[in-house]
């Protein structure tokens, strides 16, 4: 209860309570309210500093600038520290009605010893109090446990238990240690013995602890005094895997009439707690397309070229998550216009685009972002339109000034293209590039991006002369011993990209199946170039029937299919026919 004296005839108080551990309070020195003070205390004569910025930009119209160090250090800073492994005493009511000069409120109290401040703060219309006081809190035996901060499955640690009376009866105790999930156990199994404590005495316990799953999994420690009461501490203990995620991929082919039954044997010889699946069906199932968006979201690095590669097939997550039945990507609106963000924190006042900060040189790179955000606005993002057309002029600027060549124009093939798609383009380029300097275009990539263009010009012609030169190139390439490429790519970042292209352009003039069957081949862990226009090939064979003829449980497939399931889900298993 807390009494409060003072309030006028006719109004209402009111008071908020809060009861925190001394301890927490000190970690930051935190002092009690004072609304006395904060209204009617005595103040410092108020100071300002003024620029002349505010004459240059807006405040009302612009946004806050976010200073950000280092190419990856706010990965760190995303780190959270384990969970406490106690209960934190921190508890706060209000506002309570004051009735009769009075305010009354319980506080449900967690297993607590130590000193607990309370901070009163009471107001009415026309009055402020406030009061601070320090509580003992304290069971008749104060129980006292340390567990270590984090252990892995298989480890074995110690549970120290320091048992001190304080008042009460004393004689035989009953003390007990355990966890009921069956995932921790505290010396073998569980814990209990009959311990006799004096007035005043203090005995300590050091028990094992080992752990078999990952997850925070509860210690129970209850002590009976001899009046019969229970004294109950709960501890989390967190166990985690340090060692790095194992990923596995397996593809094969149903026959007509052949059912494939999943079950929870598939997990065998991973975690517990720890193993999913994703399974795909259908034609998406031929690129792994779950495990590439995993991946790119699991990505932990940020540059232009990295933040591009993993929001740009989220452009297509509305109509790719349907048909894959990733449903829990709410998020996603959000995770896109973040990177539209990002990489417009590293676009210099000419347009250009540098890796970690405002720079220019790399033609690519611009190509590569501004394709990205022109298919973000066609998305409905808000791409902010001087942006957006600093980064096309600059493309233009560059493709008009582009010097001759005889083995290369990567960069110029994709700047071409991501202007003829913004109708940005000059036919004159597209068509003396396509007659005259087409053998030039070093890579797969270049020529079908070329091709794209002339397609999106309405020149079907010239773009199927343009992409059957991609085959040729695509098998002369050899990734074995190579280190780099000006235009971040490899043989299969180029296959899956002359697919994406020659769907969206229409085109039939390159070997579909052949390229479908070339990404299928992928194995191992792919770069964000690999993997990112691999999405944009599975995206594009979204409308591929084959999934149709698939059944699921008995029921017919309507399209392709993606389902994230774990052991629990596999319960009963699963068929596909």
């Amino acid at each position: 209860s807390v009494k409060v004296g003072g309030v006028a005839e006719g109004e209402t108080a009111y008071v908020t309570l809060a009861a925190v551990d001394v301890g927490i309070l000190n970690l930051t020195s935190f002092a009690a309210p004072d609304p006395a003070d904060h209204y009617f205390g005595q103040r410092r004569l108020g100071m300002a500093i003024r620029d002349l910025y505010g004459r240059l930009i807006d405040g009302r119209s612009g946004a806050m600038g976010a200073i950000r160090s280092g190419g990856d250090a706010m990965a760190m800073m995303r780190m959270q520290a384990p969970p406490p492994t106690e209960e934190l005493m921190a508890q706060f009511v209000g506002p309570i009605e004051v009735v009769g000069g009075k305010a009354s409120t319980v506080f449900d109290l967690p297993a607590f010893n130590g000193t607990v401040r309370l901070m009163a703060v009471a107001w009415s219309p026309t009055g402020v109090g406030n009061a601070a006081g320090d509580v003992l809190v304290r069971d008749p035996v104060v129980v006292t446990a340390s567990l270590p901060r984090f252990i892995a499955p298989g480890d074995t640690s110690r549970l120290l238990l320091e048992l001190t009376h304080a008042t009460g009866p004393t004689g035989e105790m009953r003390l007990s240690a355990g966890s009921q999930t069956g995932a921790v156990a505290v010396a073998g199994s569980s814990f209990a013995q009959t311990i006799t404590l004096g007035e005043g005495e203090t005995q300590r316990f050091s028990l094992p602890v080992t752990a078999s799953e990952v997850g925070v999994h509860p210690v129970n420690v209850v002590l009976e005094t001899p009046d019969g009461t229970r004294l109950e501490k709960v501890l989390q203990l967190p166990v985690m895997r340090l060692d790095p995620e194992v990923a596995e991929t397996r593809r094969f082919s149903l026959a007509p009439g052949e059912s494939f039954t999943l079950t929870g044997d598939i997990f065998a010889g991973l975690t517990r707690g720890t193993a999913w699946a994703n399974v795909t069906a259908g034609p998406l199932a031929r690129i792994d397309a779950a495990g590439l968006i995993d991946q790119l979201d699991r990505y932990p690095y940020g540059c232009s070229e990295q933040q591009t590669s993993r929001a740009l097939p989220l452009l297509y997550m509305g109509g790719l998550a349907e048909a894959m039945g990733l449903t829990d990507r709410d998020d996603l609106p959000g995770r896109v216009q973040g990177a539209i963000t990002a990489v417009l924190a590293n676009q210099s006042s000419a347009g250009s685009f540098g890796v970690w900060q405002p720079g220019s040189g790399d033609l690519w790179l611009d190509a590569y972002v501004s394709d990205f955000l022109t298919r973000a606005r066609g998305q409905g993002y808000d791409v902010p339109d001087t942006a957006l057309r600093a980064a096309l002029d600059n493309l233009r600027n560059r493709v008009n000034y582009y010097p001759d060549f005889e083995d290369g124009g990567a960069d110029l093939a994709y700047a071409l293209y991501v202007l003829a798609r913004e109708g940005a383009a000059a036919m004159g380029d597209l068509r003396y590039y396509a007659d005259t300097k087409a053998p030039a275009f070093a890579t797969p990539l270049a020529s079908a991006q070329l091709g794209a263009a002339l397609a999106a010009y309405g020149d079907p012609t010239r773009a199927d002369r343009m992409f059957p030169r991609a085959a040729p190139q695509l098998a002369a390439v050899r990734d074995e011993g190579q280190l780099w490429r000006d235009d971040y790519g490899a043989s299969l970042r180029d296959a899956a990209a002359v697919l994406t292209l020659a769907v969206e352009a229409a085109s039939e003039a390159v070997d579909r199946a052949a390229l479908i069957t070339r990404l299928a081949r992928a194995e191992g862990p792919l770069s964000t170039q690999e993997a990112t226009w691999s999405l944009l090939a599975a995206n594009a064979l979204v409308g591929d029937t084959l999934g149709a003829a698939i059944l699921l449980d008995g029921a017919p497939l309507a399209g392709p299919l993606v389902r994230k399931v774990t052991p629990v889900d596999l319960a009963a298993g699963e068929v596909f026919a």
